[in-house]
């Protein structure tokens, strides 16, 4: 795969990302101002709670399906006929783990059943997962894209018609379902441009799927356990509006996410197919997605972080103001994730995820723990503080890991820059903290990039080819 190809993917699923996310947060302000800080609570619980249970059905399959199609495209049929198999018994059961599960909350019948509807939605949206992985593991992104599109689009223009018309975060659940639904069917119908889909037996496939998709899966247990935790904890140990305050901040930081998500999305195949061929490519490739996001995720931190309280009441207003204090935390929870994650998907890639699960189990425990001792205490600021000690935690143990067996991550040679840019940007912030949010947003940002520049962060090469890539997008055959 060619060097501009990757960079082309990378901008056109991190371009879809980005209009998902808008979308996406576009109906969650419309949720939380409309259904208010405890029932915005209730459904944030169900999205929550059924998520626990969600990687049953999951099961590490997605991540190992891309890695192997992207090796060995010829083999897509049957790697995919059998893992249907084992995505349809696996989903049978964690249906049945969410019902037995919420019968155990002694939550109100209506967040009951919005439970309910949730689970059924986050199982639909896991099988559109389970068939565009042909499509990432062929490195054909532009169907990727406009699977994301449907979601959000629907997603976004029924929720809010839906809440304007007075609608029910119950009502709203409904609307989740409906929406993964219809991005199942264009994902299943699409996938059959590549594939036959039909399910298949070969013990010899099934074997290897478990066996290897089991670290996977344990991977993405203890990361969906560590996102959603916190707030179902805050849910069963505090209440529904401090639930409804600190996800306010949290889908904040959830649409900022949409950067390391959407690039690392296109880069994952290739990394995946350099890292047995191409070493020199793997590692080339590897340091410039760590120097991008290393300067993305501080610079967003260190901005968010100044500018909570104007961000909180902006968007959500008054009733949410009590969330600007977890943001303010919260975000440098980001900032790790967005160097980070070029890190654990480095392990994936190389074949390593049994080190990446066994420390993402470790820091799942840790923020469980944090949580228990943080949250009877502080509430939502100690939810946040969790967080971030058990991102923290993730990252420094695969610095050193990737650092000694798969590439030398830049961290300490980007530092410095990287440190000298973001100083600069809190001295702006300060300096026009007075003005409008979006003119002091403008102009911060303007202001982070010029010093990106006068610092000569990226090279002339990596800014040329950008540039060239980003001219050539519309046009290329991706």
């Amino acid at each position: 795969m060619k060097p501009s190809r990757v960079t082309s993917n990378s901008i056109l699923v991190l371009s879809s990302e980005i209009i998902d996310r808008f979308l996406r947060f576009v109906l969650v302000i419309f949720a939380a101002r409309l259904l208010g800080d405890a029932d915005y609570g209730k459904i944030t619980f169900a999205i929550a709670f059924g998520a626990l249970f969600l990687i049953l059905a999951d099961f590490g399959l997605h991540q190992l399906l891309i890695r192997e199609i992207a090796r060995t495209p010829e083999d897509v049929e049957r790697l995919m006929g059998n893992g249907l198999l084992i995505k349809l018994l696996l989903s049978g059961f964690t249906a049945f783990c969410i019902y037995v599960a919420a019968q155990l909350t002694n939550k109100p019948q209506d967040v009951m059943y919005t439970v309910y509807i949730i689970g059924a939605s986050q199982i639909t949206g896991s099988f559109a997962e389970y068939f565009s992985t042909v499509f990432q593991g062929m490195q054909r992104m532009k169907y990727v894209a406009i699977a994301s599109l449907i979601l959000s689009i629907s997603n976004t223009v029924i929720g809010v018609l839906v809440l304007v018309l007075g609608g029910s975060f119950l009502t709203l659940a409904w609307v989740y379902l409906v929406s993964r639904m219809l991005k199942l069917i264009y994902c299943l119908v699409a996938g059959l441009k590549f594939t036959k889909i039909v399910v298949r037996f070969e013990s010899s496939i099934l074997k290897f799927l478990l066996l290897e998709g089991a670290v996977f899966g344990i991977l993405r247990f203890f990361s969906i356990m560590y996102t959603n935790v916190d707030t179902t904890m805050l849910s069963l140990m505090i209440g529904d509006e401090t639930v409804g305050w600190y996800n306010a901040a949290y889908r904040l930081i959830f649409a900022m996410m949409v950067i390391p998500i959407g690039i690392m999305r296109a880069v994952y195949p290739a990394l995946s197919a350099y890292y047995k061929s191409k070493r020199e490519a793997f590692n080339h490739l590897f340091e410039k997605t760590f120097k991008l996001l290393f300067w993305a995720g501080t610079s967003i931190a260190i901005v968010v972080s100044l500018l909570s309280d104007e961000i909180v009441l902006l968007i959500f207003g008054e009733e949410y103001i009590n969330g600007a204090a977890a943001l303010k935390i919260l975000v440098w929870s980001t900032a790790i994730y967005f160097i980070g994650t070029t890190l654990t998907h480095a392990t994936r890639s190389a074949g390593k995820q049994a080190f990446t699960a066994k420390v993402v189990a470790t820091s799942a425990f840790l923020n469980l723990i944090l949580n228990f001792i943080l949250i009877p205490r502080y509430s939502l600021v100690g939810a946040a503080f969790a967080t971030v000690m058990s991102e923290f935690f993730t990252f420094g143990f695969h610095l050193w890991f990737v650092g000694r067996y798969i590439t030398k991550p830049p961290f300490l040679r980007l530092l410095p820059k990287v440190l000298l840019i973001n100083l600069a940007t809190g001295i702006f912030v300060w300096l026009m903290i007075d003005l409008s949010l979006f003119m002091t947003l403008g102009l911060v940002g303007l202001g982070n990039v010029g010093v990106v520049f006068l610092s000569r962060y990226f090279t002339k090469d990596e800014l040329l080819r950008l540039q060239n890539v980003m001219k050539s997008l519309r046009g290329s055959q991706i």
